[in-house]
Order: structure tokens, then sequence, then C-alpha cells
């Protein structure tokens, strides 16, 4: 390997996203088993949670060189081979209901053995690149919503200061899943044991609890190869009547005290057209405005509104929790009433 310098200019620092991992949600991966336990994805699922978003990085592979299919150790009509540790990555595609989704595009992107993409943007990296290495593949689901691809496991590599354990990216895969119909996710896959699993800043910017769903260890599949099994789970867009009829769900009266207008009055959520508005008796009306699935925020009042759902979709209360810093309080759950 070659000797790495002491820095990078500020440019290919700026071009890796030094710090930057927004778009990443909370929502966890994976499914629920029995016990009501996270199941580690791969795992069989019985009830799925949305795949979070990560950071796309700088080095989507936006210009297709090579073959790109599911072979991404070998390239047509090369004979060689890609070097490192040959993988496998396979995984199925599902949706909220744990039903396959078939003709999802799945692709992926990772630097090669030596910490290198094979991309025009990583041209100020000092690693080599591998002639014999595609960098990126991408295959359509079948009909079970299957997805698998061979490769190699990817190296670490630096983004700053090589001194620094924070300016390292640990070993990962990108992932980018689209059908339409749904709404895509852009998100990453680590490997268990990995030193610099600890300092990754991607990963530190997920939740401690969720960590686990990324970073995945292997099986061995019938070749001897190691296997490592990521199923992904994408949210459906709801159509204009589904989403009328969630709305619709949140109306009626709940148990919930917001100090204004009469203490003691109960509040009232009315549907107008496709908003919701807070109705507090004997005093004004405030919309509340969405900020994401069954989550809503009224800062006239100072609260954001969760609205908590049965497994039949009917809603039973609503969280409230203060937006104030200065005045914070602790959650409160309003049952429905009416």
């Amino acid at each position: 390997m070659k000797t790495l310098p002491s820095h990078l200019p500020r440019r290919r620092m700026l071009q890796l996203g030094l710090g930057a991992t927004a778009g990443i949600l909370t929502t966890a991966i994976g499914c629920k088993n029995a016990n009501g336990e996270t199941a580690q994805a791969g795992t069989d699922p019985t009830n799925c949670n949305v795949t979070p978003d990560q950071t796309i990085g700088p080095f989507y592979p936006h210009i297709k060189n090579g073959d790109g299919d599911v072979d991404l150790t070998r390239i047509q009509g090369k004979e060689g081979q890609a070097e490192g540790t040959v993988i496998l990555v396979r995984g199925r595609i599902l949706d909220e209901n744990c039903q396959p989704i078939e003709n999802a595009l799945v692709e992926i992107w990772q630097a090669n053995h030596h910490g290198r993409y094979s991309h025009e943007g990583d041209a100020a990296n000092p690693l080599p690149l591998d002639p014999n290495f595609e960098g990126w593949g991408e295959m359509t689901t079948s009909a079970d919503g299957s997805y698998g691809f061979k490769t190699i496991k990817p190296a670490p590599y630096f983004f700053g200061d090589p001194e620094k354990p924070e300016d390292w990216r640990t070993p990962h895969i990108h992932f980018k899943v689209s059908r339409r119909g749904y709404h895509e996710i852009v998100t990453q896959m680590y490997f268990e044991g990995e030193e610099r699993n600890a300092t990754d800043t991607v990963i530190a910017d997920l939740p401690e609890r969720e960590r686990g769903q990324f970073i995945l260890s292997p099986a061995k599949d019938d070749s001897g190869l190691p296997l490592f099994n990521f199923n992904l789970t994408l949210q459906k867009v709801a159509t204009p009547a589904e989403r009328l009829a969630a709305l619709d769900a949140c109306t009626g009266k709940y148990d919930m005290h917001l100090n204004f207008g009469t203490p003691d009055a109960l509040v009232v959520v009315h549907k107008v057209g496709n908003q919701l508005l807070l109705v507090m008796e004997g005093y004004a009306s405030v919309e509340l405005k969405p900020m994401g699935k069954d989550e809503f925020m009224a800062a006239s009042v100072g609260r954001r509104f969760v609205f908590n759902r049965n497994a039949d979709g009917s809603v039973n209360s609503v969280t409230l929790h203060r937006i104030s810093k200065a005045r914070p309080m602790a959650p409160v759950v309003a049952p429905k009433v009416g």
C-alpha cells in the first residue's frame, strides 16, 4: 500500500462531506420478532419498519463505466479478478407489510480493496485503483423481492488527517433502492468487528439502538464465501384518498388540556379539506401542520402532536411534546374519547 500523505486538500475534504450526515432518519430498520424485539436485517420478518436514509456520499456512479452487472469482482472483456476478499451481499426488498416488492431497482457502489472509488471525484485519493474491480452494480428484484451481488469487502479510507480516527470512513457499501409507487431509500451497510466502526461519523449519527441493524456479521454461502444478508423496507407512496383517510382517522375529541381558552375543555381535531385543525372549545382554532407520518406541529400552542394508531389503522390517542427548550415537558399521552 502506498504511503499516505499527512492531509488531503480542502477540496477533497468537502467532496467527502466531512461531517455531512444530514438526512439520516431515526426509524428503525429491520423487523420485530414474537417477543417484540427488533430483529437484525436478514432474519424472517413479521413486522417491517421503513429503512432509514443515510448520506449518499460524493461518489454515486453517475457515469456508468463498465458492465454494471451483479458481479463486481470481474469486468466483461477483462481476464483479471478484483483484489481483496470476495463476499456475497443478498437480501429482499419488502414493503411495510413485509410483502415483497418486485422490479425494485437496487444499486450499490463502494470503495475497492485499497480504499478508493472508481469515480472521477476520487482522483485526489493516493490509494491505487483496481482495474478489475467494477465499483458499482445494479439489478431489479425478482418476484419474491430478492436481490444479490458478488463483490469484495471494501477497505476504509480517510478524508482529512489520517492521524485522526474521526477522519476515516469505516468499510461500507452504499445502497440506493427505488420503485415507482414507493419512496426511495439511500443507505449504507457495514461490517461487524471493524475497529473504525466506533469512530465513523456516519454511524455515530445513527441512534445507538439501531446500529446493529446496519452492522452485519456474515453467514456462509454453500460456496463457502462470506454472505451478508441485508433486507430493506420501502414505504409506499400514499394516494390522495389514502392521505385523506389517514387524516380522517385523526379527527375526534381528545382528553388533552393545553391551558388555552377554557382549561378544562376538551380539544377537538377537525379536518377541513386536506388540513387538520385543532379546535379549543371557547377559544381559537389553529392548524396542525404536517411534519411526517402522523406527526404535526402547532407552534402557536407550543406543541408537537404524534397520533398513535391501533393495528387496524384507527387512532387511539395523541402524544403531546412541548417544543419550547426553555420550558421542557415530558411527553403526555392524551386518549381519544370521541
